[in-house]
């Protein structure tokens, strides 16, 4: 049986076409399936009886799975108190703004996510596949493990729509064009909770003899996105009652998840990149060129954008507040302006003594060096992201990058002085002096359409369910298991930081820290602040970082240009940032359906309450 692996590799030499309910397939790479049959000459008949097609047509519904980078790049994580999206370049900068601003409805959902549309056309794919095994005479043997992978991807959709929307139709036959009505009512969360169930049920039982191979849908990630549903069924948002037997029926699902035998990779630098590293990661693959995100690749989209990239997206001071001291101490205080004593926090020494994590996931200034490829542009250097010293202290004793010819100056390369003399292309608006790096790759080119860069693509690990469960016990008021739970990610070889001790409210504080940095970038926070009920205060944040940096070279010996002076640091509001409104309601927590959609089902599809 072929690999995700394989297919990511050719996807872009398959094309899939459903139209009218005949599908017709183009496979222009694989000789011994083109020699089974002319390719204009495909029939429903020939996909759904040979296996090789048939499991063709199954990796294409895995792109229905919606990537942790979409919509746009970051996925929400610029709608949370973690990042802020650069509206010059940010291809969802419209849709973001509506929504922090309060003003997201029916009519302009669509300038910030496509999910109704994209998720649906998937589950339609689905439903043909269903419909059409139905007849197949592949051997049961063969077709049962797609079967299982269809279940569960159609199971991984309804939920992605649940996590956007709340309950909606669960639709499990494939409309044709000359169907005569599209009407069709929402189902109840608890309707579609369900249904994701049993297809997650049937997608475990189908799936019990599949070998796991990296990208492959097996049995264990039935049971984790089983362990998933029922740990949003449980929150707030879903559990407005509070009813414990939801936390428990998380609690056994979750547990059963970890008890499969995954475990931490020792090292936290390689996580994302290839191969996928299976002790940890339960569903995972790798990024190709024929299976990444559009345009030019990660790396232009988060490098700084004096690296020549768009730098989408920028980490806030608060999230960078974050990160602990390696004491185990919050640099800041809750209010994220005052330090805290205890920490031995230096605001103008910020990057030393802290959570490992921090200086592998974050690029601040100073960070590196590099190395940045990038043609005649090639060098290896820092985050020169500091402006003169005024007045200026010193002076930098290297005029010139050997490597590649640039000049250099006490400011330096990242800064908006380099950008104002012309020396760099671009300079964007919002800056935080901080940019994300979890998922670049150093060792591949600034920007690629067919670079096979290094990076791998998580969707399940076990590093999720370990704090997943930690949150269940906190929730049945078993504070020293949370404890233990949350402790196995601080305790990652890597990672080492001293144990959290606390309890109540402060419990519930780290756990939410540990998780909103452990997790980030991987489509989480949003959605975590969503079904906790935890925006305001979250979201509705003004949005801060280093209002400026400034270089002093004095003492500095000329030669290795990585050799930096002192920096000196100035925290505060930037300025440039879109504001954020105060939070509109309980009602926001689910966005609008397409009014488009409420159209076409002639208004028997109900909006959700508020947005009408």
């Amino acid at each position: 049986m072929k690999s995700l692996k394989y297919f990511n590799k050719h996807r872009g030499k398959i094309c899939i076409l459903l139209l009218a309910g005949v599908t017709a397939i183009a496979v222009s790479c694989n000789r011994d399936l083109l020699d089974k049959k002319p390719l204009d000459t495909l029939t429903d008949a020939a996909v759904f009886s040979d296996p090789s097609f048939l499991q063709d047509y199954v990796y294409n519904v895995y792109n229905g799975m919606r990537p942790i980078w979409n919509p746009g790049t970051g996925g929400y994580e610029a709608l949370t108190d973690v990042a802020v999206d650069q509206p010059e370049t940010h291809d969802r900068a419209g849709g973001i703004r509506e929504w922090i601003d309060g003003i997201i409805t029916g009519d302009n959902i669509t300038d910030l996510t496509n999910v109704w549309s994209d998720e649906y056309g998937y589950i339609r794919k689905a439903n043909v596949f269903f419909e059409q095994v139905k007849s197949s005479t592949i051997d049961t043997s063969v077709l049962n493990p797609m079967k299982g992978e269809m279940h569960f991807l159609r199971a991984w959709m309804y939920f992605d729509l649940m996590r956007h929307y709340g309950g909606v139709p669960i639709i499990t036959k494939s409309f044709q064009l000359n169907d005569s009505s599209f009407n069709v009512a929402r189902n109840t969360y608890a309707e579609c909770e369900t249904f994701v169930l049993d297809e997650l049920s049937q997608a475990t039982g189908l799936l019990q003899s599949v070998t796991p191979a990296t990208g492959k849908i097996t049995a264990a990630a039935a049971m984790a996105l089983k362990a998933r549903v029922l740990l949003y069924a449980a929150s707030p948002l879903n559990n407005p009652t509070n009813d414990l037997s939801k936390w428990q029926a998380a609690e056994a699902a979750t547990k059963a998840v970890i008890d499969l035998g995954f475990t931490l990779h020792p090292t936290h630098d390689d996580l994302f990149t290839r191969p996928v590293k299976a002790d940890e990661i339960i569903l995972g693959k790798s990024y190709t060129p024929g299976n990444r995100i559009p345009d030019w690749g990660f790396n232009y989209d988060y490098w700084p954008c004096g690296f020549d990239a768009r730098q989408r997206i920028v980490p806030t001071q608060t999230f960078i507040n974050m990160f602990e001291m390696t004491n185990g101490q919050y640099p800041y205080l809750a209010d994220g302006v005052t330090v805290n004593p205890a920490s031995g926090y230096d605001p103008q020494n910020p990057n030393v003594n802290r959570d490992p994590r921090y200086k592998s996931f974050i690029i601040y200034p100073g960070a590196g060096p590099f190395t940045i490829n990038d043609g005649a542009k090639s060098t290896t250097r820092t985050y020169e992201y500091w402006e003169d010293g005024t007045p200026p202290p010193g002076t930098n004793p290297n005029t010139v990058d050997p490597k590649n010819g640039q000049a250099l100056f006490n400011f330096g390369r990242d800064s908006k002085s380099y950008w104002v003399k012309g020396l760099t292309p671009f300079h964007w608006r919002v800056q935080t002096g901080y940019t994300f790096m979890k998922l670049l790759d150093f060792t591949g080119p600034r920007a690629s359409f067919d670079y096979n860069y290094n990076q791998a693509i998580v969707f399940l690990r076990i590093a999720e369910f370990y704090l997943n469960y930690a949150e269940i016990e906190i929730a049945l008021g078993n504070e020293q298991v949370a404890r233990d739970y949350i402790n196995k990610v601080r305790a990652r070889p890597s990672v080492n930081m001293p144990p959290i001790t606390t309890s109540g409210a402060d419990l519930v504080r780290d756990y939410r820290n540990e998780r909103a940095i452990e997790l980030h970038l991987e489509d989480h926070r949003f959605f975590d602040l969503m079904r906790w009920k935890a925006a305001p205060g979250n979201v509705d944040i003004a949005i801060r970082g280093l209002t400026g940096v400034t270089m002093d070279w004095t003492g500095v010996p000329p030669g290795d240009i990585n050799t930096l002076g002192k920096l000196s640091y100035t925290y505060g509001v930037i300025a440039n940032a879109e504001v954020r409104q105060p939070w509109v309601g309980d009602y926001y927590y689910l966005f609008p359906i397409p009014t488009s959609e409420i159209k076409r089902s002639n208004g028997v599809l109900k909006q959700n309450p508020g947005y009408n």
